[in-house]
């Protein structure tokens, strides 16, 4: 008897054992495949997120900067050589505070150019000039970055300009070139986890950044025989290129019209996951093995060693013999697996709030602006998309204001960054205070703001912008300073997408600052 069980448990063990380590395999395959793919969108996505926020963040003083220029009397039109001495100092002053400026000019209707510390070829003409021509079709707008080849010392720079105005008509175009340096050390550092791992970054389905220089100014489409659409503000997509099958993620920066694309070879993930594979099943073999061999001593104490007494007790009974004394389980460990279960849930169950809490605070910090508290731009794409599903789905209509401080600049220069970071955080709050509890503010960039505004009209939304702008006029700020806002009201209605509506709300901002600052424009 004693031989058939251990030999039948034997044969147990063994066959439990190969069950177990296939369904653990089985499980740790499914578990490595998905979290293995999911861990690197989130790195492709990370990568791209960094370079994408880089450079926003280093052409938006550029921006802030033209704009404030192209208001200048003088630089709009230099009625005299006076004037454009005046002009080209200023262009020097600025370069000097900003390193990162290579050229500062401005050319005009009439042919002539103002810059500083160079100077141009014979013959040269700004009016045929890239950024000259990109600037008078996107008037009023800034121009994006347009990469280009200088004419003199054939560096590559890229330009962002806009159109000035005089009389009501342009006049020229002032622009800021800054080289490709920072940009290009960006896209070539190469990635510590995955080899394959690049970024690059195309404007209007054309290659303008790239690892290897000999892909650039290459159409995307053509490389990848593939039709590809960037039709939202970021996404994940997949793609072939050169028999190598890319995973990647793409994010659209509005500021300078640019796609900055980040992707990895699939093959280099897959043996990622085969050599993790490889090694969890390993590991699940051996434990399954001394698993088995600690399960079957376990029983042949527990089970198999008591019936074998037990056998041979009842022999000795039959054969009127001394009884063995056997010490037999006292079958308690259910309970103190019961009790230790317990425990575990009790502990687990602190743990998935601890775990929850910290989900909710990543995602907090992940869609406010640290600064205001007010949703930041990633957040405002998103519920703008929400608001614009109601309407074409329920029609219900939604209004939008756009918002910038009149000359904060001036605070930042004359009080410090601390005290006008003081002075949006109280802003930040009247908004907070003043708005419907359904009204959405967030902090859309710089001294910008914009509200949604669900289910309002046209009218409303501008009663509601007043109510603003005369709550801000008549509150004191730090340092006893005075602000005044200027806004854009728009309405859904009257627009056939969410980028019409930003697009011509974003006019309607600059036609009440051209007006004065502190007006509402509906």
């Amino acid at each position: 008897m004693s031989k058939s069980i251990k030999r039948d448990f034997f044969f147990f063990s063994v066959i439990l054992s190969v069950i177990i380590t296939l369904i653990f395999g089985i499980f740790i395959v499914i578990i490595l495949f998905d979290s293995e793919f999911s861990y690197t969108k989130r790195i492709i996505m990370q990568k791209n997120s960094a370079i994408s926020n880089y450079i926003e963040g280093y052409f938006q003083k550029f921006l802030i900067l033209l704009n404030t220029l192209s208001e200048i009397d003088e630089i709009k039109y230099p009625k005299d050589d006076i004037s454009k001495k005046k002009v080209q100092y200023l262009y020097k002053k600025v370069q000097e505070e900003d390193k990162n400026i290579n050229y500062i000019y401005s050319g005009y209707s009439d042919g002539s150019l103002i810059i500083n510390g160079y100077t141009p070829p014979i013959g040269f003409d700004p009016r045929i000039r890239p950024w000259y021509v990109e600037a008078v079709i996107n008037a009023p707008n800034t121009s994006k970055g347009i990469p280009y080849k200088e004419i003199k010392t054939g560096e590559w720079l890229i330009s962002i300009s806009k159109a000035l105005y005089h009389n009501k008509k342009i006049s020229g175009v002032i622009s800021i070139d800054t080289n490709l340096d920072q940009i290009n050390q960006l896209i070539n550092k190469k990635d510590e986890k995955f080899k394959s791992l690049y970024s690059y970054i195309i404007k209007d389905g054309i290659i303008i950044f790239h690892p290897k220089k000999s892909l650039l100014f290459k159409k995307f489409n053509d490389l990848t025989n593939k039709d590809i659409k960037f039709s939202y503000a970021f996404g994940n997509f997949e793609y072939k290129f050169k028999n190598q099958n890319k995973m990647a993620y793409y994010t659209n920066l509005p500021t300078v019209g640019w796609t900055v694309i980040t992707a990895v070879d699939k093959r280099e993930i897959l043996l990622k996951i085969f050599l993790k594979i490889l090694f969890a099943f390993s590991f699940v073999i051996i434990t399954s093995i001394f698993m088995g061999m600690w399960i079957s001593s376990i029983a042949r104490k527990k089970i198999i060693n008591p019936l074998i007494s037990l056998k041979e007790n009842v022999i000795n009974i039959t054969n009127n013999r001394k009884l063995k004394k056997t010490d037999y389980p006292n079958n308690e460990i259910g309970i103190i697996a019961n009790e230790i279960e317990k425990i575990t849930q009790t502990e687990l169950y602190k743990k998935n709030i601890e775990l929850s809490q910290l989900n909710e605070k990543l995602k907090e910090l992940s869609i406010k602006d640290k600064l205001t508290g007010l949703y930041n731009r990633h957040k405002t794409d998103e519920e703008l998309n929400r608001v614009y599903y109601n309407f074409q789905k329920y029609g219900k209509t939604f209004s939008i204001l756009l918002i910038d401080i009149d000359k904060f600049k001036n605070i930042n220069d004359t009080y410090g960054h601390l005290v006008g970071d003081k002075v949006l955080e109280k802003l930040a709050n009247i908004f907070k205070n003043t708005l419907r509890k359904t009204d959405i503010p967030s902090r859309w960039g710089g001294e910008e703001f914009l509200i949604i505004l669900p289910e309002t009209d046209l009218q409303g939304a501008y009663n509601i912008a007043e109510k603003l702008r005369k709550k801000v006029e008549n509150t004191e700020f730090p340092e006893n300073i005075k602000l005044t806002i200027s806004i854009g009201v728009g309405n859904i209605n009257e627009y056939n997408t969410i980028k019409e509506l930003l697009n011509e709300t974003d006019n309607k901002l600059y036609t009440a600052k051209k007006q004065g600052r502190n007006k509402t424009i509906k």
